[in-house]
């Protein structure tokens, strides 16, 4: 008997090891091809290399977070976390000095950066303006939308301000702060795996997917600012700290990119008149850049609205079916985003949430709903629902992990300079497929749990009224 249990035991011991040495060659395996990545001076000449290798890191990726890492007992967290945060911070490291040659929005950063250091509030002129020539140089050569307005929110700015007093010009630095959020993002996860009950391994989710490496540590997109502070307002309200706290953090995401405005509304609901105050007093005192150039801020953001329409989904489906039937097609779809924007943030705060859980499940609804009806997806904007996977029900939503893999099919752009009309078909008919069959289970599995819960109360029996005997059980 002791020597089956020995054996048993040891059984275990060797497949734990197997599965921990299998985790560290598929990291190994990961770090080479992000490497490459990083070696290359310009990933979308041809794309279909870049296309290829961000199709086997995904692959790799799944592997890892849903296949290896799952099987590993929990005795061995610990070791399995310092290896996923071990990897985590390579493969971000390793892609910093790379170009930035799938996106020009960096370039903007800098721009912007620069306009503050020279006290010139950078919501007041577009860069092409006459009296801001002699500021130009070869960022300025690289940067798109030169006759718009900047766009970024006064979050944004106070990190690009600071950015260029540290690093003028060298892009890497700017990339390194965004990845320093990104990092802290993983952090912030843990300690939210932590407070919910949930195993730290987790992480693994956010940490080694090829999205948030590519897009912000290689590429240098800012969204991860936001993400990060949003994070913080959860991580702030598990651990039970004031309103006013709360309410800076979620006004410092709301304050990086609108898409956290909406979630204002539940918040409030939540924490109540002391949180409304403080949020109110934030937006409005930290806002006072844009306010002071208010018109001037609204007609970029509606040059960029108008114009900017990229790898949309249910706003491109409508648009297009509109199209053959009035000329006012664009208008009328933008109407129906605002209005299926607003139906789910009302849907979000019509009833208090249940605890922290319920308020971070409304969250991704509403800027998942958010993200799948605006005219424009760009793949870092997957970074606002991406942290959530593991956080929330019994098992993650497959269907936001393939659209983190599938969205690279935006970069198909770069083989004729035109959209291809099969690439947001290979993107989004996968995605709302696997979509449409998570949605049925959890409605199935909701619909099972009520019955159940129903036939465990009729079995109990009642009590009997008043002068009536007992009612007897048969045995």
């Amino acid at each position: 008997m002791v020597d089956t249990a020995n054996n048993s035991g040891s059984a275990k011991r060797k497949s734990a090891v197997l599965g921990l040495l299998a985790l560290l060659f598929v990291g190994a395996d990961l770090l080479a091809l992000f490497t490459y990545l990083g070696h290359r001076s310009y990933l979308v000449s041809p794309v279909w290399i870049f296309l290829s290798v961000y199709a086997a890191l995904f692959v790799l990726y799944v592997y890892a977070a849903g296949r290896l890492v799952p099987a590993l007992p929990p005795k061995y967290d610990r070791i399995t976390v310092g290896i996923i945060l071990a990897f985590a911070l390579a493969f971000r490291i390793i892609v910093l000095p790379a170009p930035p040659s799938l996106s020009t929005d960096i370039y903007r950063y800098v721009w912007d950066g620069r306009l503050s250091n020279h006290r010139i509030n950078p919501y007041r002129w577009a860069p092409n303006a006459s009296m801001l020539r002699w500021l130009r140089d070869e960022n300025w050569d690289r940067m798109e939308y030169k006759a718009y307005q900047t766009i970024y929110m006064p979050t944004s700015q106070f990190i690009f301000a600071g950015e260029y007093a540290a690093f003028k010009e060298n892009l890497t630095g700017y990339k390194a702060v965004y990845t320093c959020f990104d990092l802290g993002i993983i952090l912030l996860m843990g300690s939210l795996l932590a407070s919910t009950g949930r195993r730290l391994t987790l992480m693994v989710w956010y940490a080694w997917c090829p999205l948030p490496v590519v897009e912000v540590s290689l590429t240098g997109h800012q969204d991860v600012v936001g993400v990060f502070f949003l994070l913080l307002a959860f991580v702030l309200a598990a651990r039970n700290k004031p309103p006013e706290a709360i309410a800076l953090a979620l006004t410092a995401a709301a304050l990086t990119k609108g898409f956290a405005l909406m979630l204002m509304p539940v918040f409030a609901l939540m924490y109540g008149r002391r949180f409304v105050i403080t949020s109110a007093i934030a937006l409005v005192y930290l806002s006072m850049p844009i306010l002071v150039y208010l018109p001037d801020f609204l007609h970029g953001m509606q040059q960029y609205l108008d114009t900017v329409h990229v790898n949309s989904s249910l706003f491109s489906l409508l648009d297009s079916g509109m199209r053959h039937v009035t000329k006012y097609h664009a208008a009328i779809v933008e109407k129906l985003s605002d209005v299926a924007i607003l139906a789910i943030v009302y849907w979000s705060a019509r009833t208090k949430p249940r605890d922290l859980q319920d308020l971070m499940r409304r969250c991704f609804v509403v800027l998942a709903v958010i993200l799948l009806v605006v005219p424009t997806l760009f793949p870092w904007y997957l970074s606002w629902v991406l942290p959530f996977m593991p956080l929330l029900g019994r098992r993650i939503s497959w269907a936001f992990v393939l659209l983190t893999g599938l969205v690279a099919f935006l970069y198909t752009f770069y083989i004729s300079l035109s959209v291809l009309w099969w690439a947001p078909v290979l993107e989004y008919v996968p995605f709302y497929l696997v979509l449409a069959w998570e949605l049925y289970l959890w409605k199935k599995r909701d619909t099972d749990e009520r019955r159940l819960d129903i036939k465990s109360v009729s079995l109990v029996p009642s009590l009997p009224k008043q002068g009536e005997a007992p009612m007897q059980t048969i045995s």
